[in-house]
């Protein structure tokens, strides 16, 4: 397991601001966060190019704050991959295994079993500047886990690699970690890299920690408006607490004059009368015909169409809700939706807002 407690660090006018953090062991988490956010700045302090100001880092149990970056056995994969252009891609790979002290021989069968698993086999003899991104990027990989390291560390894995092979080493990558069950800490700015690789995800913002939990919890449910701007969700609206009940919060939408039902496990939070906002992401949102009955569901709201927009296989819908004031909603929905339910712009439609996927913001 890897703990952060408390860690602040400076770098001229940047701060690293008492960041907490635990990885349990095997587990694959992603910090995500915008260009500047202090992603690689935390990473250095963990691998030990840099010292925190304050707090400690745990590996298994042990302090390794003060350790040098050899010492603690943590493997680091960088942007560029950092290889060395005098070696060959064999003696790449073998440097950490020569630099420690250990006999290649030592590391022979699981070596082999590397360079099979990453299909680097018949890269062994060459020259890193004759390799692509991709290829680069697996003899990274290769030469990090050689060594059997107690963290792996990845820096924006995938920014150097060319989009069209983008989808395939992050897929490689993601079998490679189901294999290996290797601890594993990777920091992206790419939100479908952080969701397809991290079982864990936290979202860090000028040099804090915003929010933390599994895949789903941090992609269904932001619990700030910084986050759900990060994410692109433009589904936030005002509203009032009503009641609590037994299973969550009822919601006054003022702007609609209706009510919204969200469940919710920590209505303790919450009071009548209480100013919150609540949200939902755009795939979230059910759409029915006006014109057809259809189950009975909560949270419907009457709207018209305003706009359809393809983006491939998905549309993004702008409807239209509200009477006196009108509230625009983003619904993204699969083109096969589209045309079986004949959706047309300035079309009548319901929407519901699907209880168990709004979530709540209270700053």
């Amino acid at each position: 397991m890897i703990e952060f407690r408390s860690i602040s660090a400076a770098a001229g006018s940047f701060r690293l601001d008492s960041i907490s953090l635990k990885i349990p062991r095997g587990d694959c988490h992603v910090i995500v966060g915008p260009t500047g956010a202090g992603k690689t700045f935390l990473l250095e302090t963990l691998i030990g190019l840099r010292s925190p100001e304050s707090g400690a880092i745990l590996l298994e149990g042990r302090e390794i704050t003060g350790f040098p970056p050899h010492k603690r056995q943590i493997a680091f994969v960088p942007q560029d991959t950092c290889l060395f252009p005098t070696m060959t891609v064999r003696d790449n790979i073998l440097y950490g295994v020569r630099a420690n002290g250990i006999e290649p021989t030592e590391v022979a069968p699981f070596l082999e079993h590397l360079v099979e698993f990453l299909r680097i086999g018949q890269l062994l003899d060459r020259w890193p500047q004759n390799l692509s991104g991709g290829e680069k990027q697996r003899v990274a990989l290769a030469r990090a886990l050689v060594t059997k390291p107690v963290l792996l560390v990845l820096d924006e894995p995938f920014s150097a690699i060319d989009h069209s092979f983008r989808e395939e080493i992050r897929r490689l990558l993601k079998s490679l970690l189901e294999e290996f069950r290797m601890t594993t800490l990777i920091v992206t700015h790419d939100h479908d890299e952080a969701f397809f690789l991290g079982n864990h995800i936290s979202i860090m913002m000028d040099g804090r920690i915003l929010q933390s939990g599994s895949r789903d919890d941090i992609y269904s449910y932001p619990r700030s408006f910084a986050a759900a701007s990060f994410f692109g969700i433009k589904n936030v609206f005002p509203g009032k607490v009503l009641e609590i009940t037994d299973t969550g919060v009822v919601l006054l939408w003022e702007s609609v004059h209706q009510t919204v039902a969200v469940p919710c496990r920590c209505r303790h939070k919450y009071a009548a009368g209480q100013s919150v906002h609540f949200g939902i992401r755009p795939e979230a949102v059910y759409i029915m015909r006006a014109d057809k009955r259809q189950e009975e569901k909560k949270n419907v709201f009457p709207g018209i169409i305003t706009k359809i927009f393809l983006r491939g296989k998905m549309h993004t819908l702008l409807v239209e809700i509200g009477f006196e004031t009108k509230i625009q909603i983003e619904i993204d929905i699969h083109d096969a939706a589209v045309r079986k339910m004949g959706l047309q712009e300035q079309m009548e439609i319901r929407i519901s807002l699907e209880p168990k996927w709004i979530f709540l913001i209270s700053e």
